[in-house]
């Protein structure tokens, strides 16, 4: 057994080793100061950043302060990043991302860990600077023509107010705001029937504004399977026929080209009052063209014994004493007639040729009693314009 007696500690070495644990212990309580202090610490602020004060994130020699609602980030107690106005705010796992919602806006994420905040529901009110927005809104710094409401926060987030809407409506520019407004819809019928023309259309019972297709062979020369509104009566069919002295006095009184009236007793062609012609163009027109057969008279002595009133529409006839070509159109006149009764209807959906005779309408394929205009050629020496029916 080794009975030598131990070394003895002596007074340098205990020295040491007080000195290496203390050491410790102030090293193990720096680093708990430094893990205790946070990070990132954050503050909600709605005013003015200035550059004297150290917290302008845009401050320079010319820009000395801005105005700031939004939230400041901090780090280590120095001011790290500027979450403007509006912005959201995104949950990972432990983890928040701020992210601003503006053009080329910044963002940040950042772990609770390094935070002060025990959980992360604490985290987010507090960093979710609704004092910001309210500031805004209830200021007189913005004004708003369609309500807003909501305070910007996750659970009230600002939006349009209901404004009278419902779950029907839709918004509407109506030329300074938006506006709720409903969607109107029309409902085509797809068992529409085949007609030829208006005529025959109305004929068969369809009203004007009523709709049909274009049958095989329809008279407007256009393609089968169009679509048709029902027209009716054209421009001189709604009203009387006046009467005027010449084309451009009927044109200065809104009579359109290719439109028919009368010729006043002093009318500009000599021609008789009260026979009836078109405004002057040489072409064809939008007119009327009559399905019904107008009586035959002399003149209008004849058409008056024959049960003609005054303004009622009738045709020369071959011998008739005005010395007209026959078939041309006239009403019965006065020399104080000013206008006549409207023209029986009509097939407004065809247009009047102009021809020189009948002879000339016949070849063009106007058939015996259907009308046309004269040519300013034509061989009766009548005005051209002159409403006539083909009688050869």
């Amino acid at each position: 057994m080794d009975i030598r007696p131990r070394p003895r500690l002596r007074f340098a070495d205990a020295n040491i080793t007080m000195k290496a644990f203390f050491s410790v212990c102030f090293l193990c309580l720096s680093i708990a100061t430094i893990v205790a202090q946070p990070t990132f610490t954050f503050e909600c602020l709605c005013g003015t950043l200035t550059a004297s004060a150290g917290n302008c994130d845009v401050c320079n020699t010319s820009t000395q302060s801005r105005t700031f609602r939004g939230l400041i980030i901090r780090r280590l107690g120095v001011p790290h990043r500027w979450i403007d106005e509006p912005y959201i705010i995104i949950q990972n796992f432990e983890a928040l991302t701020f992210r601003e919602l503006l053009p080329n806006g910044e963002q940040i994420r950042i772990e609770r860990s390094a935070t002060q905040f025990a959980t992360m529901q604490h985290f987010i009110d507090s960093t979710n600077c609704a004092c910001a927005l309210s500031a805004v809104v209830d200021s007189t710094e913005i004004q708003v023509d369609t309500p807003i409401v909501g305070t910007g926060t996750p659970a009230n987030p600002v939006t349009i107010g209901q404004f009278g809407a419902d779950t029907m409506s839709y918004l509407r520019w109506v030329g300074n705001y938006w506006y709720p407004s409903r969607v109107f819809q029309s409902h085509i019928f797809n068992d529409l029937p085949y007609y030829l023309n208006d005529n025959d259309a109305i004929a068969a019972g369809l009203a004007p504004g009523k709709t049909y297709l274009l049958a095989q062979g329809n008279t407007l020369a256009l393609p089968v399977g169009m679509y048709k509104v029902v027209i009716g009566c054209g421009y001189v069919c709604s009203v009387p026929i006046r009467f005027f002295q010449s084309d451009v006095a009927a044109q200065s009184n809104n009579i359109p080209t290719g439109q028919l009236y009368a010729l006043k007793i002093n009318n500009f062609y000599g021609v008789l009052y009260g026979f009836v012609k078109a405004v002057y163009a040489n072409f064809d027109n939008d007119s009327l063209v009559c399905n019904v057969s107008l009586p035959v008279y002399a003149n209008d002595a004849a058409a008056q014994a024959g049960g003609l009133q005054i303004g009622d529409f009738y045709c020369m006839s071959t011998n008739n004493t005005y010395g007209a070509p026959a078939g041309a159109v006239r009403v019965v006149s006065t020399a104080t007639t000013e206008e006549g009764d409207s023209p029986v209807c009509c097939d407004n959906d065809s247009t009047l040729p102009y021809y020189n005779n009948d002879a000339h309408a016949a070849a063009g394929g106007v058939s015996v009693g259907q009308y046309y205009l004269l040519l300013n050629t034509n061989t009766y020496g009548w005005p051209a314009g002159t409403k006539k029916r083909r009688t050869l």
